[in-house]
């Protein structure tokens, strides 16, 4: 752990596992405080992809802790350092990349100019880096809205990333039928009805922990027979990835986050919803669906159960993630679209043009998307 003093606020960084696992209670507590943080900012979030995904060689943590004159954590930057395509040029990234589809750091309420403000001073200041790849940066975040004071000795270029559609839900689940189309608002209640004609239909989210292992099992099964039918990989084909959402599911139950729907036909799972829980918002982060059964939309029937429960719980939000898949579309035409900031040190020329193949990456990664959505 290093410390640095930054006004007011004093910067530690954490770079070992010990360190971080000292952080996490009060990691938990600032990420409960804060309004704008998602499950992506979470303690479980991040330290169980660090244990399961993160490990790699010349991966290092660089997590930034801000604290108080108090000695109180106010803010929070879950960060690492890795060699940038086997250079010698260090690049810095927010924990979670590639499965997080937010990202952020955490302010404690009131002291969000302060912490953003310390943040980027600490970043000018420290060595161990000189990219800094800012992806999946969300509308409404504080990254996303407070640049660098002049002064500070940092450059940036932003470009777009990828759109995230999102339900605005009402105070109930007549008002949130009113707003669909009319024919998703049909096939809501055709397919519902379709299900119980033919089977005996139970929906429910787990809640028990014995229970988890064997429907997390389901759902990576059902997700990945679905997307190798198109030859594609789908999320859920590596044991690591596995084993990290297992431990995660395990996490977020516990804390009362994790929402995993399951349909169950004649007592078997055919369908799973993984959501997540946090805030004013509910997440449809993936799903999984019998193959064979496509023709009865289990997807809708499932989607739709989710968001009557989000509706139940209060949330404002129906999240369905960064993505443009056609299926999003049948639930709403109203999305935000995430931001990529690439920051290097002031004039560092190695660090532009490291910044300026990052973003061709991402542009081509983009372009791997689209023609995946477009395989039947």
């Amino acid at each position: 752990m290093k410390s640095d003093e930054r006004g007011n606020i004093v910067a530690e960084t954490v770079t070992d596992v010990a360190g971080l696992e000292r952080l996490a209670n009060e990691w938990r507590a600032l990420a409960d405080s804060c309004p704008a943080a998602t499950i992506f900012q979470t303690y479980e979030w991040n330290a169980v992809w660090w244990r399961r995904l993160g490990r790699a060689p010349g991966r290092r943590l660089h997590v930034i802790a801000l604290r108080g004159a108090d000695g109180a954590l106010v803010g929070l930057a879950p960060l690492m350092t890795s060699f940038w395509r086997g250079s010698p040029l260090r690049l810095l990234s927010f924990l979670g990349v590639g499965a997080s589809d937010y990202t952020d750091i955490l302010a404690a309420p009131g002291r969000e100019a302060d912490v953003a403000d310390a943040f980027y001073r600490t970043l000018a200041s420290s060595g161990g880096w000189q990219v800094f790849d800012c992806a999946q940066l969300r509308v409404g975040g504080l990254l996303t809205d407070v640049l660098p004071k002049p002064g500070v000795r940092l450059s940036w270029s932003e470009t777009v990333g990828e759109p995230c559609p999102y339900v605005a839900l009402p105070a109930d689940w007549n008002g949130f039928l009113a707003g669909l189309g009319k024919k998703t608002r049909a096939n809501v209640g055709y397919y519902d009805r379709a299900l119980q004609k033919i089977y005996e239909v139970e929906i429910a989210s787990v809640s028990d922990s014995g229970e988890l292992p064997e429907e997390m099992t389901r759902l990576f099964d059902l997700h990945q027979r679905r997307w190798n039918q198109r030859w594609l990989p789908g999320v859920f084909g590596g044991k690591r990835i596995q084993a990290f959402h297992r431990e995660l599911a395990e996490a977020l139950l516990e804390r009362g986050w994790l929402r995993l729907f399951c349909l169950r036909l004649d007592g078997e799972t055919q369908a799973c919803l993984y959501c997540f829980s946090f805030g004013d918002r509910m997440c449809y982060y993936q799903g999984g669906f019998e193959p064979t059964l496509a023709k009865l939309s289990l997807g809708t029937v499932l989607t739709a159960r989710a968001v009557q429960t989000a509706i139940a719980e209060g949330k404002t939000t129906f999240d369905l993630l960064r993505g443009d898949e056609p299926y999003k579309a049948k639930w709403t035409g109203t999305s935000h679209v995430n931001r990529r900031r690439m920051i290097t040190k002031y004039r560092f020329p190695l660090g532009m043009i490291a910044a300026g193949m990052q973003r061709a990456e991402g542009a081509i990664e983009r372009r791997v998307k689209e023609w995946a959505r477009t395989r039947k």
